[in-house]
């Protein structure tokens, strides 16, 4: 499951973490690097359809089905508003759309939610609903990575173990009634402690949409979709062989 690609916070954000400086960097050394944190930052990204399956694919979101089940998928999703609203694609050229760095993780988030392969109808409604809001915190997220606004919880266990949470969270606000999810929203951008905290103090215990940390999905996005190579339209829904220097082989 994709969240078997978030498992290991610590790790997942030192590399997101270091792929966030070491674009900045390199935006500072082509002279693009704004002169304060806003929201020109966020990496400008493009992704094709293609390039888009191959990168949540690569991120773990394909895991246990076909290159080409995934790609339906996606494009039912698309159908459905996620993460944009159905008719981008028919103001473009021959239905070509693209998927900004908002784009690419409203639909990660989407993926995350997932029970069973299935998108529960409100969160499909959420994420639409919400969508100004939410996107506003995905740029915050990725801007974490390096002003650090939200102070890192800390937590010490009896033997001294010790751990550190960092990052911006996502609180979704979810709402369940006899067990089935009925709402989410308004969401909401929380510190570590506070999802530390959420967690910890649930009324619910089988309670499956705990805060997540979206500073590690900004970052995981950003690190990969740069360089992920270009993909010959139409090739992503007819073939699954292997590809060499971004084209299929014959």
């Amino acid at each position: 499951m994709a969240g078997q690609a978030l498992r290991h916070n610590g790790v997942a954000l030192e590399t997101a973490l270091k792929s966030a400086v070491l674009q900045r960097k390199a935006m500072r050394k082509n002279g693009n690097t704004p002169a304060s944190h806003s929201r020109q930052t966020v990496p400008r990204l493009a992704l094709s359809h293609g390039q888009t399956l191959r990168l949540l694919s690569e991120l773990g979101f394909r895991e246990g089905v076909s290159e080409s089940t995934f790609n339906h998928y996606l494009k039912s999703l698309r159908k459905l508003g996620v993460p944009f609203e159905y008719g981008k694609d028919k103001s473009q050229r021959r239905h070509y759309v693209t998927y900004n760095f908002e784009e690419l993780m409203e639909l990660s988030i989407a993926l995350l939610l997932r029970v069973y392969w299935a998108i529960p109808d409100a969160v499909i409604t959420g994420l639409r609903e919400w969508r100004n809001e939410l996107r506003r915190i995905y740029r915050d997220a990725y801007l974490e990575l390096t002003i650090h606004k939200y102070p890192p919880a800390k937590i010490i266990a009896q033997n001294g173990s010790r751990a550190t949470i960092n990052g911006l969270y996502l609180d979704l606000n979810i709402r369940y009634s006899a067990g089935q999810m009925i709402e989410f929203g308004p969401p909401r951008a929380i510190s570590p402690f506070e999802a530390a905290s959420r967690y910890a103090s649930t009324l619910t215990p089988a309670r499956s949409y705990l805060p997540l940390n979206v500073s590690i999905v900004a970052g995981m996005i950003a690190s990969r979709a740069l360089d992920i190579p270009s993909v010959p339209r139409g090739a992503a829904a007819h073939s699954s062989r292997p590809r060499t220097s971004g084209r299929w082989k014959s």
